[in-house]
């Protein structure tokens, strides 16, 4: 069986992967980065392949700027697998140590996961990302992004292995899984025995599936309904420039917002000149319609008594994902941060800095709505287990 095949070549990589000095890692990453910036043209080319046919099937303008590469985006990601490399070992640390009363010296140290089956749709630098932070936290990965980035995110692959072939080490470490086949989607999530983890990326279709068939552990990343609620206690100029780049600056990414909550009492002049620069730049606004993700330039609006209700909307409409106030306020603030049950909390400050590069992780695999094991933007550390280590001198238990 193909996707049996597959996983066992993943949990045989993880293995050795364990023994990996961080050095070693590092190295693999660097050299990653280095090839990313060799091979820019190639990149480019391969991406124009998976955006022309994108534009010939209709793709949305919002879905085809997600799976464009530029030489900016390739430098970026560049850079980011050099940010990860630059991170501390996540592996080996010590995060809690004591002595027993029976003299048992016990310690809990973080440890790999394992083997992890990362699917993601059209996206294609989520390929180096997932790469290149799951090898940093020691696992193996299987690689399954969506048939729009195919020959992107394959060939982006093929670079990582170079990358570990030129150092050793085998290239079931990182796998690409180019079948589009979905039956083979459905057997490698059946695959427990090999595999430890599954990180789905994508729309919620594709997250729902997923959880739904997979025999194996998930971290969901399901919708990002994010709010933005600006109080009456709010300076409009500020909450003006934290909405509009909220919504404006990359409208497409999950953590762009979806509604915009007023204090009632906010005075008429003031909601018009916060929403002005949103209709310059072509947003539609919808009035009382909620709980939709557009990923575009457009925006629903609301009306609310307060901060109370404005978190009462939020737990009813919203995906846990990020929501942010904008208030001077301390109690309107005090009272949103400990009522609003979000993977992220801005307080007036853009929902936009939900994102592992911004929060110092280097880079993510998506961003867990889920409250076991990971939450928010998963980096390195989310991607470790621990286990107990015990030292004894001949102790046996009465």
């Amino acid at each position: 069986m193909i996707a049996e095949h597959i996983a066992q070549r993943a949990k045989i990589a993880s293995l050795e992967l364990r023994s990996l000095s961080a050095q070693t890692r590092n190295d693999v990453l660097q050299k990653t980065a280095q090839l990313l910036r060799e091979q820019q043209a190639k990149i480019i080319e391969e991406n124009e392949r998976d955006v022309n046919a994108a534009k010939e099937s209709g793709m949305a303008p919002a879905m085809i700027d997600r799976l464009t590469l530029t030489s900016k985006r390739i430098e970026d990601m560049a850079k980011g697998v050099e940010e990860i490399a630059a991170l501390a070992d996540p592996l080996g640390k010590l995060l809690e140590h004591r002595t027993l009363k029976n003299g048992i010296d016990i310690s809990r140290v973080s440890v790999p996961l394992g083997a992890i089956f990362f699917i993601y749709e059209s996206r294609p630098n989520v390929t180096i990302d997932g790469a290149a932070l799951c090898f940093k936290a020691g696992n193996a990965v299987i690689l399954r992004g969506g048939k729009e980035s195919v020959h992107s995110s394959s060939f982006l692959a093929k670079l990582f292995c170079d990358s570990l072939a030129e150092l050793g080490i085998s290239k079931d470490a990182v796998q690409y899984i180019d079948n589009p086949d979905r039956s083979l989607l459905g057997e490698l999530l059946k695959q427990s025995e090999y595999l430890d983890l599954v990180i789905p990326r994508g729309g919620e279709g594709l997250i729902r599936a997923v959880s739904e068939q997979s025999r194996i552990p998930v971290i969901k990343h399901f919708n990002g309904i994010c709010h933005v609620y600006i109080d009456k206690s709010a300076d409009v100029e500020k909450a003006a420039k934290i909405l509009f780049n909220a919504k404006v600056q990359r409208p497409s990414v999950c953590n762009a917002a979806e509604t915009v909550l007023f204090h009632k009492d906010l005075p008429k002049e003031a909601v018009e000149q916060i929403l002005k620069p949103l209709q310059e730049a072509g947003v539609v606004l919808h009035y009382d319609k909620f709980g939709i993700e557009y990923l575009d330039l457009q925006i629903s609006v609301g009306f609310v008594e307060g901060v109370k209700e404005a978190c009462e909307h939020i737990e009813k409409h919203g995906s846990h994902h990020t929501d942010a106030i904008v208030a001077e306020d301390a109690k309107a603030l005090e009272y949103f941060a400990n009522n609003v049950d979000s993977s992220s909390v801005m307080l007036n400050a853009s929902t936009r800095f939900a994102d592992g590069g911004e929060y110092g992780l280097g880079a993510e695999v998506g961003i867990s709505t889920d409250k076991l094991h990971a939450r928010g933007p998963m980096g390195v550390e989310s991607l470790c287990s621990y286990k107990w280590v015990l030292k004894g001198n001949g102790q046996v238990r009465g």
